[in-house]
């Protein structure tokens, strides 16, 4: 499940948007620019936020590093947060030879921007560097395997345990230099003020307020890459400033929720587009310990009671659909649906239907309250205050699960104790985003897997809900252990069925990637057509969509 708000960057209210500006070329090449004197040659995309400047920081291992980064260092492989397939980058391909060993074959083509050949040295450095320096480890890589090794151009990596699903997680840490990296001491303070990488942007120029990246000329795929030039200036942290710089046209690529997007930003420009597809999903978390959500019906009846439709209307201005109670991520993990499920997974409410679920745990209504023995039901759900979009989200629940007799208070703590308090597991109800990752297996895992199902008062970052099942413990390690597909289908439907029959969790509305782009300078962006790559600016997506640009 997804905790890390950055992953829910722009949501109505998040005030997390900032400002990238990418200086891109209308033409192929550099000499058609000079020819045309530069027209069409900036992009500017939305992202870094200043408080109030910005910090000089391209350290790509540590996660406070400025996005720009993300265009100097490039990772094994990507894997898609839409569907889970991979996008090469420094490594041509993967396989497991078995369970616990993955074989990575390394590109022999690719130079660091100093000129230096990029080798399968630099990959396994890269890794034991982040065992040396576990602060730097934030995917927890060690965690998993054991050693890394290289032959020839392969770099093996051995897990501990089996571990298929966790390739798409291993693969995705960014590649630096061992020439330079291995006589920096403490690679934890280090700023990397002067990088060097493989990725298609070097940095030209730093200012508190603005830095410039320019185009690698030794990018091994150098052909693809439209943009000469990449600015980024430094954003200040109001929401109502940036929603203004959005649209008003400033950039050609912002990362924004805009609650009227046609009015306020398409119907400006015939060039303005944008495109909100659903990233993860936003559930409620009940408190899997506590009686009455401890009981399977009793956590039915509340499903049966909210509509999700009205919900997500609440919450994202009807932009994203209900969520399937699947788990998955639709339409974007279709694939793996189980066709047994009604309705792909969606809910449809019932008040009637909700109320014989509650008969079935033991309740019932008396004066307009939910009851059982005498005592009425009542529940707080926990929220971040600062999350608009989850506040506006869980008054409508409130609302709905009072038309069923449960009384509904809110809870609006900051985040840092919004995350203590499901971390610990002292809550009722929470709010919080689940999936997202491309992976089912994934998903499943860090929501339902007992392993992390830690006790009250003892932190777990996934599975808060604290959600055990036999049955779901072994269609996981079915996951972990195999690469054959149709065992991995078999499981998969599995832990749909247990999601959907057992409701863990109240899966309400998609939360959405929030695109807002323009197509005056550049073309090619990722659409509900086209949809190659999430429209996220501050993460590996940019490294796709910017492979993808051509001139308009």
């Amino acid at each position: 499940m997804n905790l890390r708000r950055h992953n829910r960057l722009a949501t109505i209210g998040a005030g997390l948007s900032a400002v990238l500006v990418i200086v891109a070329s209308a033409c192929g090449t550099q000499s058609d620019l000079e020819k045309n004197g530069g027209k069409g040659s900036t992009l500017t995309i939305q992202g870094d936020v200043g408080s109030p400047s910005l910090v000089d920081n391209f350290n790509p291992l540590l996660t406070t590093s400025l996005h720009g980064t993300v265009l100097i260092y490039e990772p094994l492989d990507i894997r898609s947060p839409i569907d889970g397939t991979y996008t090469p980058v420094l490594a041509t391909g993967f396989s497991f030879t078995n369970p616990k060993t993955l074989v990575y074959a390394i590109r022999s083509n690719v130079k660091w921007s100093d000129g230096k050949a990029l080798t399968p040295a630099d990959v396994v450095f890269t890794y034991n560097l982040l065992k040396r320096f576990p602060a730097l480890d934030s995917s927890d890589v060690w965690s998993q395997i054991s050693t890394v090794t290289s032959s020839d151009d392969k770099v093996t990596f051995t897990f501990n345990t089996a571990n298929v699903p966790f390739a798409g997680v291993l693969s995705n840490v960014p590649i630096v230099p061992e020439h330079l990296w291995s006589s920096i001491k403490d690679p934890t303070k280090y700023a990397n003020t002067r990088p060097v990488g493989t990725g298609p942007y070097t940095l030209q120029s730093y200012a508190p307020t603005k830095y410039m990246l320019q185009k690698n000329t030794n990018y091994w795929q150098a052909s693809k890459i439209v943009p000469l030039h990449v600015a980024f200036p430094g954003q200040p942290p109001d929401q109502h400033t940036i929603r203004l710089r959005v649209t008003n046209g400033d950039f050609d690529w912002s990362y924004q929720f805009l609650p009227d997007v046609q009015k306020t930003y398409v119907s400006k420009s015939t060039s303005h587009v944008y495109w909100y597809p659903p990233r993860d999903a936003i559930g409620l978390f009940l408190n899997l310990t506590r009686a009455p959500y401890s009981d399977q019906n009793f956590r039915r009846g509340i499903s049966l009671a909210l509509n999700r439709t009205s919900i997500a209307a609440k919450a994202v201005n009807g932009y994203l659909t209900q969520a399937s109670q699947s788990g998955l991520i639709l339409p974007n993990l279709k694939r793996w649906l189980d066709p047994s499920i009604p309705h792909q997974g969606n809910v449809a409410p019932s008040k009637s239907a909700a109320l014989a679920a509650f008969g079935k745990a033991g309740y019932t209504t008396n004066g307009g309250k939910l009851q059982k023995d005498g005592d009425p039901v009542t529940m707080t759900i926990v929220v971040p205050n600062s999350y608009a979009d989850w506040v506006a989200a869980a008054k409508e629940i409130g609302t709905e699960l009072g038309a069923v007799g449960i009384k509904v208070t809110l809870n609006l703590p900051q985040i840092a104790q919004y995350t203590e308090e499901i971390q610990s597991g002292t809550f009722d109800a929470a709010l919080a985003g689940f999936g997202g990752t491309g992976d089912p297996a994934t998903d499943f895992n860090n929501a339902l897997n007992s392993r992390f199902a830690a006790p009250v008062e003892t932190a777990t970052a996934k599975n808060f809900e604290r959600f055990k099942s036999p049955l779901a413990d072994r269609a996981l390690a079915t996951l972990a252990a195999t690469t054959d597909k149709q065992a991995q289908l078999r499981a998969t439907y599995q832990l749909e069925q247990i999601m959907y029959q057992q409701t863990p969790i109240v899966m309400l509305y998609y939360g959405g990637s929030w695109g807002v782009f323009s197509t005056k300078k550049f073309k090619g962006w990722p659409s509900a057509k086209d949809p190659y790559a999430l429209p996220t600016s501050y993460n590996n997506m940019m490294l796709i969509v910017l492979t993808h640009l051509t001139a308009a």
